[in-house]
């Protein structure tokens, strides 16, 4: 997919966020990401946790389902009726897990984690393309931690 080319701001306009990070930065972003806002990744908090919650338990479904599989496969052939529907029942939920992924791409939203639970948005603080974090449990997207680093190093968002 080839980006819109947009003019830079002109003299007496104020610059967007966007107009502040360079090229280089634009290119590390996934060509399934885009660049957020606070405001816009915090608008999109509750839906994202949503998908993220029903990803959770997909997991933990699929485990379940891989595990039986395992067992009854050391026991009844490959093509047994009740192995062709454990089978058909993981491949349901791989389906359901890549619409739930593309949902939380339109977000803007991926998922860092599953236990706990973490999302993160690609955002610019101060003129640099970083990752929003938000973990299960907190409240609200207070977080953010360079592209260069790993989520050890989140450092809180200080907004005026």
């Amino acid at each position: 997919m080839q980006e819109e080319w947009n003019p830079p701001p002109l003299a007496g306009q104020p610059m967007s966020e966007m107009d502040l990070i360079d090229e280089m930065a634009k290119l590390s972003v996934p060509c399934d990401s885009r660049i957020v806002t606070i405001e816009e990744a915090r608008s999109e908090l509750e839906p994202a946790k949503r998908l993220l919650f029903t990803l959770q338990a997909l997991q933990d479904e699929a485990h379940d389902l891989t595990e039986e599989l395992e067992i009854i496969i050391e026991t009844l052939v490959p093509n047994h009726p009740h192995v062709v529907e454990i089978a058909d029942q993981l491949g349901r939920l791989v389906k359901e897990w890549q619409s739930i992924n593309d949902d939380l791409s339109v977000l803007g939203a991926r998922i860092a984690g599953f236990d706990p639970g973490c999302l993160e948005w690609y955002g610019v603080v101060d003129g640099h393309l970083v990752l929003f974090s938000w973990y299960q449990g907190e409240e609200d997207i207070e977080w953010w931690y360079p592209l260069d680093s790993g989520m050890s190093s989140r450092r809180p968002l200080v907004e005026a």
